[in-house]
């Protein structure tokens, strides 16, 4: 009894201390930035990620993009391997984007900001807004 006892209060420090240490939970931002006309890029503010985390993820929603245009988004890093996620294609107004990235650590001080840029084909500065936040 005392062996099942020792390892269920075993057990449960050990999910406590990982529980703590696989977050990295944080705010939304809010970003509003002007997308240059032509494949124009912008870029949000830093967020500082305020845990660790092993699979990163960036929850991102877009509010509003100028017009009937659309975007591309991506995340990016500030160090490390890996530092941009996959594009997200054709983010338009009220979509939400999640970008999930398995096997990189994140640890608190770093950084993670949006990268909004337009088509190659889209002839005038856009206004795009929305918020993100890293788990």
């Amino acid at each position: 009894m005392k062996k099942v006892k020792t390892l269920v209060l075993g057990s449960a420090l050990g999910l406590l201390i990982m529980g703590g240490t696989a977050q990295a939970s944080s705010s939304y931002y809010t970003y509003s930035e002007k997308v240059g006309a032509f494949n124009g890029s912008a870029y949000t503010y830093w967020q500082t990620v305020e845990g660790t985390t092993h699979n990163e993820r960036i929850d991102a929603y877009s509010k509003s993009v100028g017009g009937d245009y659309t975007i591309d988004m991506r995340a990016a890093r500030n160090s490390g391997a890996n530092i941009v996620t996959q594009w997200a294609r054709n983010v338009g107004d009220n979509k939400y984007v999640t970008f999930n990235r398995t096997g990189i650590l994140s640890s608190p001080g770093s950084q993670i900001r949006l990268q909004l840029s337009n088509k190659l084909s889209t002839p005038v500065q856009v206004s795009a807004t929305g918020k993100f936040k890293v788990n």
